[in-house]
């Protein structure tokens, strides 16, 4: 068996071809990366009860399950910004819930923010049934999925928000995350 121990392959040209980075084992070809990095996972650890109707809310994920690659995920304003451009795949699942168990909420809305602008949204629409609304409260919580692509700069933000109408609500952390990572190759 034969090593090569090289960390840069040039091109005939002098241009570089192909780079091994010592610490990481992370491949570039050019300007692209191996790895779909950076990238993070979020969750957090403890309901947010009766937030207001109507009332977008941020969603505090303040637990990073993982945050590699040079992103920043921040506990402590619950978003991530990726350090690097790029093309990126967010994701978000929310779990949500009438905060008095009473049947009255109408309207979900979970939305994906880039700079404090929506770019990807999800809402479900609750019929009325017998004066009450959609989900029984008590014993059902509607979880929403956002998923997009979307084109970032290394210093824009993604945060996660979430609003009901028509009552008050809680969100719940059962099967609640936010995540996501740059696409291989794209800058």
């Amino acid at each position: 068996m034969s090593t090569l121990n090289v960390t840069n392959i040039k091109a005939a040209d002098g241009t570089s071809g192909l780079s091994i980075a010592n610490s990481t084992g992370i491949v570039s070809f050019g300007n692209a990366v191996s790895g779909n990095t950076p990238c993070f996972s979020a969750t957090f650890s403890s309901p947010l009860n009766s937030q207001s109707n109507n009332t977008p809310v941020k969603v505090r994920f303040n637990n990073a399950t993982f945050n590699q690659g040079g992103g920043n995920f921040d506990t402590s304003n619950y978003r991530f910004t990726p350090g690097v451009a790029g093309v990126y795949q967010f994701g978000t699942t929310v779990n949500m819930k009438d905060s008095g168990d009473n049947n009255n909420l109408q309207q979900q809305n979970v939305a994906i923010r880039k700079n404090n602008s929506e770019i990807f949204v999800n809402r479900i629409q609750l019929a009325a049934q017998s004066g009450d609304y959609g989900l029984q409260g008590g014993a059902y919580n509607a979880v929403l999925t956002v998923i997009g692509l979307v084109q970032m700069d290394a210093d824009d933000y993604v945060e996660v928000w979430a609003s009901c109408y028509n009552a008050d609500f809680d969100l719940r952390p059962e099967y609640s995350r936010f995540y996501g990572h740059k696409l291989i190759g794209t800058v």
